[in-house]
């Protein structure tokens, strides 16, 4: 059932992903400088979700979620609750668990790249 859910993903074109990219950056340069806050569940922004989930595998996650991929987000988030959801990367500690940050559906090469640009400026 998963892997179905999986190949579906594969199958979607997302939509402006170096602007989910940049934001998946941003997000990670703000908890390395101490500037993130951990306030919320889920933030709804015009194209996107920010979601926080605070127990996933003893660690945050911050999870940057296309609108357009909102409902595979949702049915992999329930059928999984014990598996990391993507590529993720480490970008700090708050309240002594490690803080993953990951951009759900965004191809990992794509956010690497970004991680770099971002760390050049």
């Amino acid at each position: 059932m998963l892997m179905n859910i999986l190949n579906k993903l594969l199958q979607i074109k997302i939509d402006d992903e170096d602007k989910y990219a940049k934001i998946f950056s941003q997000i990670v340069k703000d908890i390395q400088n101490n500037k993130f806050s951990f306030n919320f569940d889920k933030i709804e922004k015009e194209d996107y979700y920010i979601i926080l989930e605070d127990n996933r595998m003893d660690s945050y996650f911050i999870h940057v979620v296309p609108k357009q991929l909102w409902n595979l987000f949702k049915e992999i988030q329930k059928k999984s609750p014990d598996q990391i959801l993507g590529f993720s990367v480490k970008a700090g500690e708050y309240k002594n668990k490690e803080v993953r940050v990951s951009c759900f559906g965004v191809k990992c090469n794509i956010l690497g790249k970004s991680l770099f640009k971002l760390n050049q400026n």
